[in-house]
């Protein structure tokens, strides 16, 4: 028998066990949570069908409650506040003029050239040079541009030790090998690195560019792309504005304490049909161009508005890591497909979703030997309208 004050103690710590449990199944949080959280939500685990599907069971039913446990925010909050003393702000790296560099998904070794995933790099090659060869047979057009890390834009404003002192990057790479095999492709840092001068083309405090900083690789891309009157004038689709916090402020706690003065876009969103997984068509249901965009926050809620001043629409798909549904295309039937995941996230997880001649989960078993783990992925689906 217990002692009578270690069943009160038992009797607590079961209550205290079971509160996220109970919270969960009467108030979960929802997915909301997990995007302003800076994540995307881990999906329902699917039925299994071979063996490799069975091994990977676990880890997927272990991640989709891990992001439906009652208290979710609560207890993260708890813990950033209990940690901090301790351990201090190890995922933010403080540069010149109090701007703020994510040390998640190894954003700024990558772009500092001290990881080189060249095997996963030739595996995203392929899966573009493929990709291009689909479509173009489809008459369908295709471009590649992803967006670079802050730290590749703002390298002077990191510590010295953490500045690139030549070395090439993966960004490099990719850029190199798809010129090789024909791909269609923008390299972003140097336009971006030439418009600093302009005003700030990242947030300061946030992982994200700034709405100029957008504008600018947008109306790059729309050159490249046989498009420039397209283009659009930063004086007229630009004002001036002051953001608040930041998913960087957030980490160390500062959010209500720290702001800065930056843009919002002026041109109006259109209508949004949703699709499957947080997917959506964007229209102002006008006849016109239909342009795919395969990426991830970055694109979001800045590049629609753009576009939608002169194409019919825009179909807006999470990348998934290189697991998006390839069943896509073939329904919307788009006439340029636009591949812009950022340059922390671009390297593949998985196969697309009924690609010809893919392996589904190809990219799984092989993640130990460099493929980037999406669960690092900081403000992946965030919503970011002003």
């Amino acid at each position: 028998m217990l002692r009578r004050y270690r069943r009160f103690f038992a009797v607590a710590a079961f209550l205290l066990l079971a509160a996220p449990l109970v919270a969960g199944l009467v108030y979960p949080d929802g997915a909301a949570s997990i995007l302003v959280e800076g994540r995307t939500p881990a999906p329902a685990p699917r039925a299994p069908v071979g063996s490799a599907d069975w091994f990977r069971l676990p880890k997927q039913i272990d991640a989709y409650l891990q992001d439906r446990i009652g208290l979710r925010q609560a207890l993260l909050r708890a813990h950033r506040e209990l940690s901090k003393p301790l351990f201090g702000s190890y995922k933010v790296l403080m540069g010149r003029g109090g701007r703020m560099f994510y040390l998640g998904n190894e954003m700024v070794v990558q772009s500092a050239g001290l990881v080189m995933r060249d095997r996963a790099v030739a595996q995203l090659t392929d899966l573009l040079a493929r990709m291009n060869e689909q479509l173009r047979a489809r008459g369908i057009r295709f471009l590649v541009a992803p967006p670079p890390n802050a730290s590749s834009v703002y390298t002077d404003d990191l510590p010295l030790r953490a500045q690139n002192a030549g070395r090439p990057t993966e960004y490099d790479l990719l850029m190199s090998n798809l010129a090789a095999k024909g791909v269609p492709a923008v390299d972003l840092r140097p336009v971006l690195k030439t418009a600093r001068p302009g005003g700030s083309l990242f947030y300061m405090h946030d992982t994200h560019w700034s709405f100029r900083g957008a504008l600018v690789a947008y109306n790059a891309i729309v050159a490249a792309d046989s498009h420039p009157d397209w283009r659009l004038d930063p004086n007229s689709a630009l004002a001036p504005a002051v953001r608040k916090g930041g998913d960087m402020a957030k980490i160390l706690g500062l959010s209500d304490k720290i702001s800065e003065y930056t843009e919002n876009l002026t041109l109006p969103y259109g209508r949004r049909i949703p699709l499957p997984d947080n997917d959506f068509i964007e229209t102002f249901d006008k006849p016109g161009p239909k342009i795919l965009i395969l990426g991830d926050s970055l694109t979001l809620d800045f590049f629609p508005p753009m576009l939608l001043q002169h194409v019919g629409s825009v179909i807006w798909v999470h990348h998934e890591y290189c697991g998006f549904d390839w069943r896509l295309i073939d329904e919307i039937r788009p006439d340029e497909v636009w591949w812009m995941p950022g340059e922390r996230i671009f390297l593949c997880q998985h196969s697309p979703t009924g690609f010809p001649g893919a392996k589904q989960g190809a990219g799984e078993e092989e993640a130990p030997g460099g493929l980037v783990r999406p669960a690092d992925a900081l403000e992946d689906r965030a919503t970011v309208r002003q």
